[in-house]
């Protein structure tokens, strides 16, 4: 998961220095009067590049360099989307930027879901921890990659003989020498940790209840001063195009959820953070979208802030079934 976040990012941070690029130094034309390459090519070599790396060497230092050589070509590749669904090779194509996003979102929904939802045979545990093994011999095995070597080796099958025989040599290995490999990972387990911490102080979770309760509001006052202005109304409906009315129905059935979970905040607020989540997520797969198609990179902003929003409500419900099973163990 750490390499797939590791590419996605990346990918993400090529898109953005190119455009910056571009429109610093005014979109210049690499190739003379005749000819033109895009920079698309460059993401096609730099991907092929990446596969090489990731099928020639082993260890985690050179397959991250690939995965970032990987990272990078896919985000000069899929920058130019506009100019391969468009007559006119339109590099400008407002829904660019919304096709982007989806082709991200899906990438990664898909990816967790493999990762996190396929059952793996013991043939396929045994493979695992083989494959973890190969950082062995240069000692950056951590305690944590230990435990899960010997978790995968334990799948197995403890009938299995290579497998009880790499589980005797595991458990000898020396993981004192070792530590967190990777600056990605470092940076990002420790703004982990952070917003973990800052998650728990009491008056957070009363601000992110009282966001949403101000969302539900502000959204019903809209709706009522436009129903009390029917000639108000009437001018709004006529402007709507597709992409508004995509984004309406997502805020509207945001809005339920946030309704529902207010409602339930006194009774049980895990119920609450539920319905806050799905309200999150209804935001970030659908109406996200669309207002990338509308406000193309002005929308980062929005988004950036319903992700941390979503992932401190989970941090937050991590907390409540804590306290839920403490309580029931105490009982």
């Amino acid at each position: 998961m750490d390499r797939l976040e590791l590419w996605l990012i990346t990918a993400i941070g090529a898109i953005f220095v190119v455009r910056l690029f571009l429109e610093i130094t005014g979109y210049p034309s690499m190739g003379g009067k005749s000819l033109h390459v895009a920079h698309v090519l460059w993401g096609g070599l730099l991907m092929a590049v990446g596969m090489i790396i990731l099928f020639i060497f082993l260890g985690r230092t050179l397959q991250s360099l690939g995965v970032l050589a990987g990272g990078i070509g896919f985000g000069l590749f899929v920058d130019e989307v506009g100019k391969f669904v468009t007559r006119d090779n339109n590099y400008f194509f407002q829904p660019s930027v919304a096709i982007m996003y989806t082709v991200f979102v899906v990438l990664y929904v898909v990816a967790r879901w493999v990762l996190t939802s396929t059952r793996y045979s013991e043939t396929e545990y045994l493979v695992n921890a083989i494959n973890e093994l190969k950082e062995v011999p240069i000692g950056r095995v951590t305690e944590d990659e230990k435990k899960v070597i010997l978790f995968s080796l334990e799948k197995s099958g403890s009938k299995d003989q290579l497998a009880a025989g790499l589980k005797d040599v595991v458990i000898h290995i020396d993981t004192t020498a070792a530590s967190r490999t990777g600056l990605f990972v470092h940076i990002r387990d420790g703004f982990y940790q952070w917003y973990r911490r800052l998650t728990a102080h009491s008056w957070f979770s009363k601000a992110v209840a009282g966001f949403f309760i101000l969302q539900v509001l502000g959204s019903a006052s809209i709706v009522l001063a436009l129903l009390f202005d029917e000639g108000e109304m009437m001018a709004e409906l006529e402007n709507f195009g597709f992409s508004d009315w995509a984004v309406l129905a997502s805020n509207t059935i945001c809005a339920i959820f946030i309704t529902w979970g207010v409602l339930r905040l006194r009774r049980s607020r895990l119920e609450a953070y539920k319905m806050f989540e799905r309200s999150l997520l209804v935001q970030i797969f659908i109406g996200e979208v669309f207002l990338f198609y509308s406000d193309e990179f002005w929308a980062i902003p929005g988004f950036i802030f319903y992700l941390l929003l979503l992932i401190a409500i989970r941090f937050m419900m991590q907390r409540e079934k804590a306290e839920f099973i403490g309580a029931a163990i105490a009982s």
